[in-house]
């Protein structure tokens, strides 16, 4: 008969049980090292690891983006820094290119800049992980066309050569920039614009004189006129009047004249003659000829530079011709007729057309488009040098290249304002710098979270180590009284 407890008996078992399923879940523990093995386990805990892990797989995310942009951001700025170094080589040569013409009738400026035009070309047309990096939002478009279709042409659409030459032959009509020259009196000589509100040719501006016994009006009128009317009293020698014309480009220029004795008079003179009707003649004869030099320097390469804005627009824009030489507007050029030399997106403002999101409410607009002005004008004045040729047998052609470089230096140096490919690199960097302190902040945010989730999950295995020694020991202690009281009996008792 025994004499053990029944109650006892299973009061010691059930410790026993207890101490088994607290020594599985420490071994467990220690295995995986994490306290529990589901959320539940984590008590007034779970609802703060599960808002940190989702923290830290967003921030992650943004990480991520980061990253993809921040190559995005070197491999425009290296482009650009390219590019700048090609605006800088162009402009330099401006300042110093000498007009000494090679066999294919252009300076080594010119034949540079070709070579440049393509190099700028291929660096707007970067790729970068399947992505072009100037086209704007249209990410999968090459955005701008080849140097020889942008210069050339195919045979349905016209290239630049051809917008060229043009806007010349409207600017310079017959030979005098769209000036007409008369004589309404014997004694008096008028200058007036061909058309009213037409964009082409000289325009008149201002006139200036020291004349003497000169009567000068003007300008006045639409289109605008200058009378200049000889009286009795003849001018002295060195007298002079200045006409002041504005250029197509924006800029201006001004053809003087100035009275002599001498004959035959030089260029920029006009002979005093022996009555009013004479010097009147003569007047008009040495105007003529200033206006037709004028206009083959000064005036054509205004032209050209400004067949540069107009075909580099967007849209292109060309002259409502033919005829061309008496032409009194422009026209959209179109898809079937132009070459459009930007092929990518053009809605909004050109620049920053890409965001990327870098946190919670963070967000970056970062990007430069080949369209954008400071971008296009390297393209546009490379352009413009290496479409112009020459004859070598024109003794005005040195001068219309004087005055053509020294337009190309201008806007190369961005002497008309507005932002400077310098000033687009700095801003990319700005954004690069603004995402590299967005990364340092999540990666200190991630660390942060770690750590908290790491106290609030892992388990300590030396607290664990310690737990288990002392459970063994009470589980063998449990086994030898549990063995103990199955032995008891009356016999062994008594």
């Amino acid at each position: 008969m025994q004499i053990s407890s029944y109650a006892q008996s299973l009061s010691m078992r059930n410790s026993i049980n207890t101490i088994q399923t607290q020594l599985q879940d420490l071994q467990r523990q220690l295995t995986t090292g994490l306290k529990t093995d589901s959320y539940a386990g984590l008590g007034d805990s779970r609802s703060l690891v599960l808002a940190l892990n989702n923290q830290v797989s967003a921030s992650n995310s943004y990480l991520g983006t980061i990253q993809t942009t921040q190559l995005r951001l070197k491999s425009s700025m290296d482009a650009l820094t390219s590019m700048n170094g090609i605006a800088s080589e162009l402009k330099s040569g401006s300042l110093t290119s000498k007009f000494n013409l090679t066999s294919s009738g252009q300076t080594d400026l010119q034949i540079t800049a070709g070579m440049r035009l393509s190099e700028a070309i291929d660096l707007l047309n970067l790729n970068v992980g399947d992505r072009q990096l100037f086209a704007g939002k249209d990410t999968q478009t090459t955005p701008v066309v080849s140097g020889d279709l942008m210069l050339n042409g195919d045979t349905t659409r016209a290239g630049f050569k051809t917008v060229i030459a043009q806007r010349n032959a409207a600017d310079l009509g017959d030979g005098k920039g769209r000036l007409t020259l008369s004589t309404p009196a014997a004694d008096t000589v008028s200058i007036g614009e061909d058309v009213a509100g037409s964009p082409f040719g000289f325009k008149l501006s201002n006139v200036s004189s020291t004349l003497g016994g000169a009567t000068v009006t003007g300008p006045t009128g639409s289109p605008a006129t200058v009378d200049v009317a000889f009286g009795a009293s003849l001018p002295s020698e060195g007298q002079s009047i200045s006409l002041d014309l504005n250029l197509p480009d924006g800029t201006t220029t001004t053809v003087t004249l100035t009275a002599t004795t001498a004959s035959p008079a030089a260029a920029g003179q006009f002979m005093i003659g022996a009555d009013a009707a004479t010097t009147a003649t003569n007047f008009q004869m040495a105007l003529d000829a200033s206006l037709q030099t004028e206009a083959k320097t000064s005036l054509v390469s205004a032209s050209t530079v400004q067949a540069g804005n107009d075909f580099f627009g967007n849209p292109p824009t060309r002259v409502d011709g033919p005829p061309y030489d008496s032409a009194t507007a422009t026209v959209a050029g179109t898809a079937n007729d132009t070459v459009f030399w930007y092929q990518g997106d053009t809605s909004g403002t050109a620049g920053n057309n890409f965001i990327a999101t870098i946190g919670d409410g963070a967000q970056v607009a970062y990007g430069a488009r080949a369209d954008q002005s400071a971008l296009s004008t390297v393209v546009k004045n490379a352009a413009i040098l290496a479409a112009v040729s020459y004859t070598g047998t024109d003794s005005t052609e040195a001068g219309a290249y004087s005055q053509l470089i020294k337009r190309t230096g201008s806007s190369l140096n961005y002497d008309n304002g507005g932002q400077t490919l310098q000033g687009v690199i700095t801003d990319l960097g700005l954004k690069s710098s603004t995402l590299d302190t967005a990364q340092t902040n999540l990666q200190t945010q991630i660390s942060t979270s770690k750590s908290v989730l790491s106290d609030t999950q892992n388990a300590d295995e030396y607290d664990v180590a310690t737990k288990l020694n002392s459970l063994m020991t009470q589980l063998q202690a449990s086994y030898q009284v549990t063995s103990s009281l199955s032995k008891l009996t009356l016999v062994s008792f008594l």
